[in-house]
């Protein structure tokens, strides 16, 4: 069942873009996890490219997946990782930070470099499911039978609402039974295991940062 997923994964998140724009991408989300909104100048300087480059890259964002603060000009949450609240805590090197889904807090452990403790609620059950992602890996799941939803949107419709169409659909689920019940209401969508999903985040790293390597960048 996952290796649907897997080759949804590898044909493209989205565009990746050229070594500087992955690069780029890259650094803003661990200057978002340091825990303060991100200025177009500071994350030049951060990734070491031009100015002009990054607002280039940065106006080429797909508006569902980047958000500013009031001001219009700081980034406060990118491709899933988040300043601003929601339903899934992410907590990094001391940060409170947010996910829009729970399986970006599966791929950005390995992105971020660190282990972060993740915790959200069931939808069906109401339950605190908890873990612990490294970028090798997760441990400390409770509950022990915690399962993971996910569903496979259209690129149309991930680059036009992508919080409506995939993440709102991807949670925790305390348990398979409660699992199964979603996927009874959910016909295109599937269960995995969090070591499944785990993997499955790596294969979206992979496909999203194609001409880079995620441990080379500062």
């Amino acid at each position: 069942m996952s290796d649907a997923i897997a080759e949804y994964l590898r044909r493209g998140w989205f565009a990746s873009g050229d070594a500087v724009s992955q690069t780029v991408l890259l650094c803003l989300y661990r200057q978002l996890a340091k825990g303060h909104p991100v200025a177009p100048a500071d994350l030049a300087a951060a990734a070491s490219v031009d100015p002009i480059n990054v607002e280039g890259i940065i106006r080429a964002i797909e508006p569902t997946r980047i958000q500013f603060d009031e001001t219009g000009r700081k980034i406060v949450a990118y491709g899933g990782l988040s300043l601003e609240p929601t339903k899934h805590l992410f907590v990094f090197s001391g940060q409170v930070l947010y996910t829009w889904c729970v399986f970006d807090a599966l791929f950005l452990a390995e992105i971020l470099d660190g282990s972060a403790d993740v915790s959200s609620r069931c939808p069906a059950t109401g339950i605190r499911v908890s873990l612990t992602v490294t970028p090798t890996g997760v441990s400390d799941i409770e509950p022990a039978g915690t399962v993971m939803s996910f569903v496979m949107p259209t690129a149309e419709a991930r680059c036009s609402d992508l919080r409506g169409a995939f993440c709102n659909h991807v949670s925790f689920f305390a348990s398979p039974t409660a699992g199964e019940a979603w996927l009874a209401s959910q016909p295109n969508g599937r269960i995995v295991t969090p070591a499944e999903a785990f993997r499955l985040a790596g294969i979206r790293n992979r496909a999203t940062f194609n001409a880079i390597s995620i441990g080379r960048i500062p």
